[in-house]
């Protein structure tokens, strides 16, 4: 009788452990059947970024079914499966990762039916609802096209339709109530916000959706037009918010790196470096490789060779004379490099806000070396004419001396300042700055 009954302690421990194992290998199981997709490729994707992610590939069999199955278990988002050349459809993936799905390429969300799955059960709900909604916007607008745009026709048209949009936006808040713990009640919430201050980028059931790509672009674009100082300090914030869910960390500190890295503004560099060395280097980014934190350096390198700190590099340009003049060579205590075009208004207030200091800066041993970043010559000495300038102009119309690289020349007016030591202590972009910068030169210099 024990020993009955160890045997069938054994069976019963056996049969655990399989059903764990197989549980296990099957981490995600995703069941198809699509009418009139009979041996056609198919593809299981999610949304990251603004390109799609590829978990698995796979075809359909000759009975039109497909099983698309992992050991692991697939990270939370909005998910598609590609037909041939037919189309897609969406579908949500959260916690339940074993189900089976249903339709025909005739009409896939209309057709849809979904087993075990009650987050695409209401997903699909939603998506058939929008879909006859829109449809029939959509045959109202062709309709109106028909009528005269004064008939009765039309007037019952726009009404009937302004009354499908008002249906249309309440449907997204009736679905929210209806399933207030559903994925699909948190993407549409997270959908209507427009302030991307009140965003939440932390949340990790967000990040494989293609609004969250969109989110940080508007973060971005809120800031983008700021100086360095304050585009740092939002980063920072923002950064340091999402540390806590790493997917997401790793996902805006990249995009932004790389964005930072090619969008060219006066002051960028700065902001590309901040991210580098806080975020990233020398070793803090564990998810990149050697190789590639090795290449974020070097360009981390580059973009710092023109920040206050570092040895002001040489430039030998012609001045309007033809004579060529060594940057480094100017003996003075304080050296202005002024970068600054022709055909920008702001340059030329810059340039007179330069000249009416001139006295007091040269009372002082400051010396301007002015590079004019045009490829006209007759237009850029008529300035110098008109402005009067009295320092010494130079320009390089053909940039052999990589003044624009060197000096991260992206936008003018731009001022750098070069101590005795041949080293950059400060650098200002804009009228406003290089004033305000003048001013406190002359009163720093006259103390």
């Amino acid at each position: 009788m024990a020993k009955f009954s160890y045997i069938r302690l054994f069976i019963i421990i056996g049969a655990l452990i399989a059903c764990n194992l197989q549980i296990k290998a099957q981490a995600y199981r995703i069941k198809a059947k699509i009418k009139g997709a009979n041996e056609m490729e198919a593809q299981l994707a999610y949304y990251q970024g603004d390109k799609p992610v590829l978990v698995q590939n796979g075809k359909f069999d000759k009975n039109a079914q497909l099983t698309f199955e992992g050991n692991e278990k697939l990270p939370t988002g909005i998910y598609f499966i590609v037909i041939g050349n037919l189309g897609y459809f969406d579908l949500l993936i959260r916690d339940e990762q074993q189900f089976s799905l249903q339709s025909d390429t005739a009409g896939l969300i209309n057709e849809m039916k979904v087993k075990v799955s009650a987050d695409n059960e209401i997903f699909f709900d939603y998506q058939k609802k929008v879909l006859k909604l829109k449809t029939s916007i959509a045959e109202n607008q062709s309709n109106i096209k028909l009528y005269n745009e004064q008939s009765d026709s039309v007037k019952l048209l726009k009404i009937e339709n302004e009354k499908l949009e008002d249906h249309l936006n309440t449907l997204v808040e009736t679905t929210q109530k209806k399933y207030p713990g559903s994925y699909l009640a948190k993407i549409l919430h997270a959908m209507s916000i427009s302030d991307v201050d009140k965003f939440n980028f932390a949340d990790e059931d967000l990040l494989r959706t293609p609004f969250f790509h969109n989110m940080v672009r508007l973060f971005i674009k809120k800031n983008i037009e700021k100086n360095s100082a304050f585009i740092k300090s939002q980063t920072r914030q923002l950064l340091d918010s999402v540390k806590s869910t790493q997917a997401n960390f790793e996902y805006i500190a990249t995009y932004l790196l790389n964005f930072y890295s090619t969008f060219y503004k006066t002051g960028i560099n700065d902001v590309f470096v901040f991210i580098a060395d806080q975020y990233f280097l020398p070793d803090k980014a564990k998810w990149l490789s050697k190789e590639i934190l090795s290449k974020i350096n070097e360009r981390r390198d580059f973009m710092a060779q023109s920040m206050p700190g570092m040895p002001a590099q040489d430039l030998k340009l012609e001045s309007t004379t033809g004579e060529y003049f060594s940057l480094l060579q100017v003996e003075s205590p304080l050296t202005f490099l002024y970068f600054w075009s022709a055909d920008c208004g702001h340059c030329t207030t810059s340039t007179n806000i330069l000249k009416e200091n001139y006295e007091a800066l040269s009372l002082k041993n400051v010396s301007i070396f002015a590079v004019n970043i045009d490829k006209d010559k007759d237009k850029w000495l008529k300035k110098i004419e008109e402005t009067e300038s009295p320092w010494l102009n130079c320009w390089d119309p053909e940039e052999v001396s990589g003044f624009r690289d060197k000096y991260y020349v992206y936008g003018t007016p731009l001022l750098y300042v070069i101590d005795a030591n041949k080293k950059i202590i400060a650098f200002k972009n804009g009228e406003t700055e290089i004033e305000s910068l003048v001013n406190q030169i002359i009163e720093k210099k006259g103390k």
